[in-house]
């Protein structure tokens, strides 16, 4: 092995090398351009701030000059004392970060971080600004922070007047600095690719020269190998053997046919009975009509090859212990002809059970690759630290669902109990996984609850059968681990390419508009969230918990339950497109509580009776029972476990526990619950909590 090793690198030793360089130069070349492209978008920001400095000193000197209007006109100086202190404010932050990098607000006032600017010409045009802004902002000092007098509205003015050119001119000089940063980067990225280019083609050159030469000497090996074909063929590994029109074995054929077979084989011996005994009947009768047609002479042998229905065949034998083994053999005719007479057929045995496992491995393995990319692609749209959190709260779930399990399959008294807790904990997995777009672990998920609704749909399920859940959460761990791994192979990545917390209510706001605007797009529907979660940044680590997993819960059934289509919507006089409200807010001066998560819908609203009917089809209540319950009892029976107004269960609802978790979950906050609907109207879920 060792000896075919060295001849194989010794033979195409220059052809590896360069495909070798050629893999690690391109490398190289793609890394060295993401860098400087990172780079220059880097710049591209600081180019637009730049020019925002230009706008804030003119913005500045026309506020101070209205609000010097406004008191000699005694009107409203409000409004000029607003956008003087916000532009203001503006200039000083995106000033300092420019002199020492830091955040500031972008052009949509989302923060974006700005490096210090690196030159020394930047540096002269920053300190000759800060010189001119500092007097400058003492002057406006007594403006933003109380009621100024009229001489220090003309004293900042008059600044103003003397300071805005020479500070238009310092910003414009800024900009100027930083485009001609930005396009020696450019041109340098552009040379680095020409280089690139180039020296990929030469290399690209240098193989194709070095193939062809292997192939020429490849041709002339083969030219030598065809006189030695006869020796060849007595040694040969595969099965062959002559055919006669009769289906019996030629006199002689290849010493491996024994082997190949499993069989002793005979000259003269009966194939079409070895045939039969070794596949299904259908496959024999198929089998034997092609072979028939083979000696026939109406039909073309290229043209029906394609046909043959042994090109694959399995059978089993029982090995050298007793156990039954499995092989996969392969059959191929080639015709003999002697004067437009067909005489034999040539066939040829080989085993390709290797070849059969070694593909269904490959397939396997590129269905797993596949997977793991698809993951891989979720996972890096994740914040880290949502992700790990996601990660250990899914382990624990699974470890405490299959712990239940194994308790309840020995004491079949508590297994009922124990099924729609786990139905609970796993619609719990599924809504979170939906939320931040996790697929694979949301289809394991749903699949889980099938096998739960099946097992709670019998009346009295065994424990044996609560064991048949171990393969599905066997699965899951797998997929489970499977991430953790991926996980942790990019954590080095994670510790350099964020450093930041995630704003939690804003990772949450955006997870929720993500999860409402997937089942809507399913659902064939228009939604839109206004989530207002400022107080959620505060709340402790398990009231976040049990307010997302409120969230999730409730926006599902919001988009599935609630909004229309946009035609029934356009029937009601709405808008096509639904609106759920989402707000998590202190309540200052509350007495009993803290806190207030309220969702909103405008969709269809509660329907008592159509919960009434619900309710008596899936056998829960007889009409007679619900007659004695109000409107709001009857409502109340929506946070039952297992029950649904829906007729059949989809990924999103249907199976009656997305209310139960919220139910769950507003017991832990010890939470209380208050409903208000209107038909075609809205519904609102308000939930108060202390903490």
């Amino acid at each position: 092995m060792h000896a075919s090793k060295s001849s194989f690198l010794g033979k195409y030793r220059e052809i590896v090398l360069a495909v070798a360089f050629f893999l690690v130069f391109d490398l190289a070349v793609l890394v060295l351009n993401f860098y400087t492209s990172y780079q220059i978008s880097t710049d591209a920001v600081a180019i637009n701030l730049s020019g925002r400095q230009r706008m804030l000193s003119q913005r500045m000197t026309k506020a101070l000059l209205q609000l010097e209007a406004d008191r000699h006109n005694q009107a409203d100086t409000s409004e000029a004392l607003k956008e003087l202190r916000l532009s203001s404010e503006l200039f000083s932050s995106t000033l300092e970060a420019f002199s020492k990098g830091g955040t500031v607000k972008g052009g949509d006032n989302q923060p974006v971080e700005l490096a210090p600017v690196a030159t020394t010409q930047g540096h002269t045009i920053l300190r000759n600004a800060q010189e001119i802004w500092r007097p400058y902002a003492g002057a406006l000092e007594p403006l933003l922070t109380g009621q100024p007098s009229e001489a220090q509205v003309e004293t900042a003015a008059l600044y103003a007047r003397s300071a805005n050119l020479k500070l238009l001119k310092l910003m414009n000089e800024l900009t100027t600095e930083l485009e001609s940063v930005a396009t020696a980067k450019a041109d340098r990225l552009r040379m680095v690719q020409t280089g690139g280019i180039a020296l990929a083609l030469l290399n690209f050159a240098f193989i194709l020269f070095k193939f062809i030469r292997k192939l020429r000497e490849s041709d002339r090996m083969t030219e030598a190998a065809q006189k030695e074909t006869s020796e060849i063929l007595g040694t040969v590994k595969d099965g062959i053997f002559l055919l006669d029109k009769g289906g019996h074995i030629g006199l002689l054929h290849s010493r491996s046919l024994d082997a190949i077979l499993h069989q002793p084989v005979e000259a003269g011996q009966n194939f079409i009975g070895m045939l039969q005994a070794m596949v299904d009947d259908d496959s024999f009768q198929t089998a034997r009509d092609y072979i028939e047609l083979l000696f026939g002479d109406r039909v073309r042998e290229n043209l029906i090859a394609s046909l043959n229905p042994l090109q694959q065949v399995q059978i089993a034998r029982r090995g050298s212990d007793g156990n039954r083994e499995e092989h996969y053999l392969s059959f191929h005719f080639n015709r003999v002809v002697e004067n437009g007479q067909v005489l034999h057929l040539l066939v040829t045995v080989a085993d390709i059970t290797e070849k059969v496992v070694l593909a269904a491995q490959l397939e396997n393995a590129k269905v797993e690759r596949q997977q793991e990319m698809e993951i891989l692609l979720n996972i890096l749209k994740i914040h880290p630290d949502t992700l790990r959190r996601f990660l250990e709260e899914t382990e624990t779930t699974l470890e405490e669902i299959n712990a239940n399990l194994r308790n309840a399959a020995e004491n079949e008294g508590s297994l009922r109990l124990c099924l729609n807790r786990a139905f609970r904990a796993m619609h719990t997995i599924k809504g979170n996984a939906a939320m931040m777009g996790l697929e694979n672990f949301e289809k394991q998920a749903h699949e889980f609850e099938n096998t739960l609704s099946e097992l709670r749909r019998q009346d009295a399920p065994s424990g044996e059968a609560v064991l048949s859940l171990a393969f599905r959460l066997e699965e899951f761990f797998q997929s489970l681990g499977m991430v953790k791994k991926i996980f942790d192979q990019l954590s080095e990545h994670y510790r350099h390419g964020v450093t930041a917390s995630p704003d939690e209510a804003a990772e949450l706001s955006r997870q929720i508009s993500a999860l409402a605007g997937r089942i809507a797009d399913d659902q064939h529907k228009m939604v839109k969230v206004d989530a207002r979660l400022d107080a959620f940044s505060a709340l402790p680590a398990i009231a976040k918990t049990n307010i997302s997993e409120i969230a999730i819960q409730l926006t599902r059934n919001a988009v599935v339950h609630g909004i229309e289509s946009p035609a029934e919507r356009a029937a009601c006089n709405k808008q096509g497109t639904g609106t759920i409200q989402l707000r998590v807010e202190a309540l200052p001066g509350n007495e009993s509580f803290d806190y207030e998560l309220v969702m909103r819908d405008d969709g269809r609203g509660l329907a008592p009776e159509r919960i009434r009917k619900a309710l008596v089809a899936s056998g829960r209540y007889t009409e007679e029972q619900l007659a004695e319950l109000n409107d709001k009892q009857v409502i109340m029976q929506l946070f039952e476990p297992g029950f649904s107004t829906l007729e059949e269960a989809g990924p999103d609802a249907g199976r009656g526990f997305g209310l139960d978790v919220v139910y769950a979950s507003i017991k832990s906050l010890g939470g209380h619950l208050s409903i208000n609907s209107r038909p075609q109207g809205f519904t609102e879920f308000r939930i108060r909590f202390a903490i």
